[in-house]
This record gives C-alpha cells, structure tokens and sequence, in this order.
C-alpha cells in the first residue's frame, strides 16, 4: 500500500495519556503514486532534478489542512532546494530544506471538498563546480485541524474527470477568445480615378502575412546531406512559418576568437527576407557552456561580451528585429540581465528585446518573475516576455494552468512569447496530466493543437515559436514536426490547418452606395483587389487591433 495513517502513534499517544495526534494521511515517497523525476535512496526519494513527488487524497469536507514534508537537501553555491507544495499543479507556498538531516516542514493549505492531488516540487536544482543541489522526500503526511476528519486515499479517475472538464472548459473558451483578441473590422473603399466612390465592384481581400509569429528554429537550414532533402525542409519551413529563430550560440558560432561564422548566417537572413519571414536572433549571451567560447576560459569579461551585442546587432538590427540577449537569466544568475539588454538598446535604438527562460509553464518559475518585475522597476529595457514550454520534457501541461501562468505573466505589461514548445512524439510516457500513456504522433498532434488554440486566443501573447521542425536534428527525441525522412507528421497538417484555414481569412463581395465594402479578419497584411467593368485593380493594407482599418483601392 502507497499510504497509511498513523496508527501507531495514536495508541501510542493514548497509552501515555497525551492528547491524540490530528487525524492524518502518510504518503511514502517511495511509494507515491505520482514520482516525476529521480530513484530510491535509501529511506528516501532523491528528486535529483526539478520534478514532483505525490499522491491523490480524499478530502470529504472542505476546510483547513495542514501538509507536513519531512525532507533534507544539499546545497549548491550555498543555495539549499526550494521546494513547493502543489495542490491540483497549483503552488500553496514555498519554502528552502535547509539542513542535511531529515526535518519536517509545515504547510497550511486550504483544500476543497473531494479528491486533490498533493505534491511536492523540487524547484532550483543546479550543479555549481562539484556540488549538486538535490532533495531528499521521507514522506507527506496530510492532517486534518479541528474537527475535520481524517484525509483518505483518493481515486485517481475522480481527479482525472475534473481536469479533463477544465481542459474541455479552457478549448471551448478560445473560440470567442480569438474572435475578440485576433479579429477587427476593416472597410475597402474603391474609387475611380477622379477619386469618386464606385458602387457595384467586385472586391476580394485575404490575409497574406498574420500580425501573430508563428515560428520555428531555423537550425537545419542547408545542413542536411542532400540537395533535395535541403530544398524540402525549406518548403516545409515556408509552408507553414512565418518567424524563424536564428542561431548564435557562441560556442559553435565563434570556435576561433574574431572570425564568428557571418556567412552562414548571410544566408539564413536572405532566405527569410525574401519570403517575408521574421526573425529572432538567440542568444547572444547564456551562462551555460554553449555560451562560452572554446577561446575562453569560462564566460568572456564584460568588454568581449559587449563587443559581441555590439557587432552582431549592428550587422543584423535592420534585419533581425527581435533578439534574446540573454538565455534563461533566472536559472543561470551568473549573467545578470543589466547590462547586457543596456548594451543592445544602444547598439539597436529599434531592435525588439525579450528575457527568455524555461521551467515557466511548471510551477510559474518566480524567481524569473520577480527577476522581470526587478528589471523593471531598475529600468532594464526589454519589450517582451519569452516563455519556454518544454521542461520537465514529458509533462503535459495542464491548459488551465497555462492561461493561468499567461495572465501571471500578462499582468507585467509586456507581450508574451512561448518561445521553445516541444511536445515529443518519441514514446515517453505522458507526465502531470489526467491523460495516461505515451507521447506518440497522435498525443503530440492532440496537445499542440489545443496548446496552440489557448496561447493564440490570450491577448498578451505575440507569439509561439516550435522548437525543431524536424526529427533530424531535432534536440529531443521526436520533438519534430516532421520525421527523419521529412514527411510530414500529424502535428505538422494539424497546425497547417489551424494557421492557413480556420485562422486565414478570405473575404468576397461587392461595394455598396457609399463603394464600400466591409469585413472581419484576422490581423495581419492584406492583398485587396477590386474591379468593375474590366477596370481591375490591386491594393495592400495592414489589418490593425485597433482602428480605424480602412484601405482605399483606385480603379484606373
């Protein structure tokens, strides 16, 4: 059995005339029905990176509980592990195991009627020289105060149910969502050459370019070993996206120190230019391996750093407009964001900077939010907000939870970017959702669709970037949209679907009195032709959130 109540100590307490201990509920760790990441140890379960450790449990009466984790960690840099209790995915509070031996740590919770799922997370693990920041979890013991009787195993299904409702409840909602959020009204008028309306021309308008990135690394660009699987990723590229993430890791891109590779990303930028697509550069600094170059003995000092901002952006400014300065600051505080987002507003007045980091769709990640809200207030400039949804690597994130971190994140004033979105369809079993089984073509091409529909329908969301196209390549296994051999999977004609068709706007009709015609669409850029009596005309114009949207179309 995962669980079991003290009896023990009951009796114990009675035979000694003590007050009886508050009915409770003990989960082994060991034995939890819910282990995300880590192995036995011992007595203990060691979550030897971020993960979670819990069980299901029957509250039959709503009101006050209190979690008692007993746990003991190691520190890395001097920083014990954070751990969080979760109800439901959702964080209580947080609070450091700060000793070596097991101690127990209290939480206050306030639970609702029926069955919840209680965890514990492991939050900030980290590897700093030789030490390995990790967390140890005995076990969770759930007592009831007052009069509230005991908690009881729970029953898996009955949770299950419930976030399968709030799934349907959050993809029912993005329908109107998107309606108000992505759509506006815009009127066509036709005149003649003496500028006077004409009533009675034919007009069609459609979306050529969406307002909305909709993005993928760009990685494998011409690194393929044949000229025609080269051409097909291509096309599948163009078929689909119109952002594209471009490289500069400084480990690869630079390996001899002043002759950075420029000519191959020459390339990439003239290929995306000529088609319309935009591009992201990233990153330029990160605090991680790939971000040094083999030249230096650990991360480059500040001078060689800015040098970098300062040539690359200069190259590219007017060509690249959106940028990540610094990769994943919150995980990796040895590079601090100030200076080096100061040092790109100077060196490109115009680029487009976001603050990217991961772990975010897990538990919210704090530390980068109150890093942000810091940043802020310091007058550090970014414009936009990068949110990575691919960690932990198998976890299906629950979508209330999503829309609940977007309007977290939202409420900084900045747009928001999913930028690394990686559901595998590799075969590893589905983790953190009420959906059991493995991450196969038809499990990724489910979650991406609805996952896309949630992030597309949020009005602070200005994009979602993929992240890799292809298997080949591809940094997890089977986190392409494409197979090895190229074809396309399910997920790739899903999302075409939702991007070219149900998002795609294609409008008809004729001008009235007034040689007017309106329309709804989706924002973006607009080809609009017009014609009467063999006189034939072309326009384009820019479908804005706010209007008025008007584009004028002269007959000859």
């Amino acid at each position: 059995m995962r669980r079991f109540a003290p009896i023990a100590a009951l009796a114990a307490a009675l035979l000694a005339g003590r007050a009886a201990p508050a009915p409770a509920l003990t989960i082994r760790a060991q034995e939890a029905a819910v282990r995300t990441q880590g192995g036995a140890q011992k007595e203990a379960w060691n979550l030897w990176s971020n993960g979670e450790v819990g069980d299901y449990v029957k509250f039959e009466k709503a009101g006050a509980y209190e979690v008692v984790v007993r746990a003991f960690g190691s520190p890395a840099g001097g920083v014990w592990p954070q751990v969080s209790l979760r109800l439901d995915g959702t964080v209580v509070a947080s609070v450091r195991v700060d000793r070596p031996e097991a101690a127990d740590y209290p939480f206050k919770v306030e639970a609702e009627r029926g069955t919840r799922l209680v965890t514990v997370s492991f939050d900030n693990d980290a590897v700093i020289g030789q030490e390995d920041r990790n967390l140890y979890l005995l076990a969770l013991e759930v007592r009831a105060t007052g009069d509230l009787p005991a908690p009881l195993p729970g029953d898996r299904k009955e949770v299950d149910m419930a976030a399968a409702k709030r799934e349907d409840e959050v993809v029912g909602a993005t329908a109107a969502a998107i309606e108000k959020n992505r759509k506006a009204d815009a009127v066509v008028r036709v005149v003649g050459p003496d500028g006077r309306p004409v009533a009675g021309a034919a007009v069609a308008a459609e979306l050529v370019r969406h307002d909305f990135l909709f993005g993928c690394n760009i990685y494998m660009f011409d690194r393929f070993g044949k000229a025609e699987q080269n051409a097909a990723y291509q096309k599948r590229f163009e078929d689909l996206f119109n952002y594209a993430t471009v490289g500069f890791y400084w480990r690869a891109y630079e390996p001899e120190r002043g002759k950075p590779d420029y000519a191959y990303t020459d390339k990439v930028v003239a290929w995306c230019l000529e088609r319309g697509i935009r591009m992201k550069g990233h990153p330029l600094l990160w605090g991680c391996e790939y971000g040094i170059p083999p030249w230096s003995q650990g991360q480059p000092p500040p001078e060689v750093q800015k040098q970098r901002v300062f040539d690359i952006l200069r190259r590219y400014g007017g060509k690249i407009t959106f940028w990540e300065v610094v990769n994943e600051p919150s995980h990796l505080p040895n590079l601090p964001i100030d200076q080096p987002y100061r040092w790109a507003r100077e060196a490109g007045p115009k680029a487009y900077l976001i603050v990217n980091d991961y772990y975010v769709m897990a538990d919210g990640q704090p530390a980068f939010f109150e890093m942000l809200r810091k940043a802020e207030a310091d007058g550090v400039p970014f414009d936009g907000i990068g949110i990575q949804a691919h960690e932990p690597r198998t976890e299906r994130f629950p979508l209330d939870r999503v829309r609940r971190i977007l309007d977290r994140y939202a409420a900084l004033g900045k747009d928001l970017h999913i930028t690394e979105f990686t559901p595998c369809s590799g075969g590893e079993p589905i983790t953190g959702s009420h959906l059991h089984g493995k991450w196969d073509e038809a499990a990724q091409a489910d979650y991406a669709a609805k996952f896309y529909r949630v992030c597309f329908a949020h009005p602070a969301v200005a994009g979602i970037t993929w992240w890799d196209l292809c298997d080949t390549g591809s940094w997890l296994k089977g986190g392409g949209m494409l197979r090895a051999d190229l074809s396309p999977k399910p997920v790739y004609e899903a999302l075409r679907k939702l991007i070219h068709d149900e998002w795609h706007t294609r409008a008809e009709g004729r001008t009235d009195a007034a040689g007017a015609m309106r329309l709804r669409g989706f924002r973006g850029t607009y080809r609009v032709t017009a014609e009467r009596d063999g006189r034939k005309a072309e326009a384009a114009f820019h479908l804005k959130g706010e209007g008025p949207n008007e584009a004028t179309v002269r007959l000859p």
